[in-house]
């Protein structure tokens, strides 16, 4: 658990100056290492300190969330710009698109996204983000640890692969809506995360089954994120510029997409199941 924690801590600090200067893809590796770490400490909580563990988690999901919204409009942002590109083709023929029509599609959120960055500088290298980083020095010299953390480190991390993966498909449910499906999303996520952690170096606890385990979430987390951004690049583009042929044939594939994704899924999902520990292992 301290090398873990350590080298997850060591990534995060390591991409704190790229994300705050905005670099291409910095905020989204940093809201990454975040999100390892938490899921990581929700997967061992049992082996730590319960109180100094939720005071991390809840400074990390902070941060967190304060990453997210600038990394989700600079994705957003992203899709919308190739989305228009795609548009201004498919009307090359016709009456074309005017440039009001892409401004009014792209420029809120690129002003959205210039002032979620400035958050995400101004929560950094605030009091809150600099008591985060004393924490994460800390955490990273010694991690608080619990009465449970006697145990034997392989059994301990077989442990926690196995909730997470009885956790992933206990999240399966109907998936009547995105709420629904971005919970089994979250799921999958932190199975990927937890397997990661104790397969990758400097770790290497567990091998070849948990790494495939981990790729299996990873498989249901990309589909289930393709089908989500897919469906809110639909609405924003049917809100934004519905009436133009041409975005009307986004839309129409954006939904597409989404359903594509979804199509993927039982395949992936019953992929889980064959990798997940059998009832022995248990």
């Amino acid at each position: 658990m301290t090398l873990a924690v350590e080298d997850l801590v060591r990534r995060i600090h390591d991409r704190v100056p790229a994300a705050l200067a905005d670099e291409p893809d910095a905020v989204h590796g940093l809201r990454t290492s975040v999100r390892r770490l938490r899921n990581v400490l929700a997967a061992f909580r049992r082996y730590l300190d319960k109180d100094a563990t939720a005071e991390l988690r809840s400074l990390l999901k902070e941060w967190g969330d304060v990453l997210g919204r600038a990394r989700d409009l600079e994705v957003r942002a992203q899709q919308v710009a190739a989305a228009a590109d795609t548009a201004a083709d498919a009307a090359a023929d016709t009456a074309g698109l005017d440039e009001q029509a892409r401004s009014a599609l792209l420029d809120p959120l690129l002003t959205a996204h210039e002032q979620a960055h400035a958050d995400v500088v101004r929560w950094t290298r605030s009091n809150r983000g600099r008591d985060l980083d004393r924490l994460l020095t800390e955490w990273a010299a010694e991690p608080r640890l619990g009465e449970r953390a006697s145990q034997p480190a392989k059994k301990a991390a077989r442990r926690a692969v196995r909730r997470q993966a009885e956790r992933t498909l206990g999240s399966v449910g109907e998936l009547t809506d995105l709420a629904s499906a971005h919970e089994l999303r979250k799921a999958a996520r932190r199975l990927r995360h937890t397997c990661e952690a104790i397969t990758r170096e400097p770790v290497g606890l567990l091998g070849r089954r948990t790494k495939d385990l981990g790729s299996a979430g990873h498989r249901i987390q990309s589909l289930l994120g393709d089908h989500r951004d897919a469906l809110l690049l639909a609405e924003h583009v049917h809100a934004h510029a519905g009436g133009s042929e041409a975005y009307d044939a986004v839309v129409v594939g954006c939904h597409e997409q989404a359903v594509a994704a979804l199509a993927d899924l039982p395949a992936a999902l019953g992929e889980l199941e064959t990798r997940a520990p059998s009832p022995k292992e248990r």
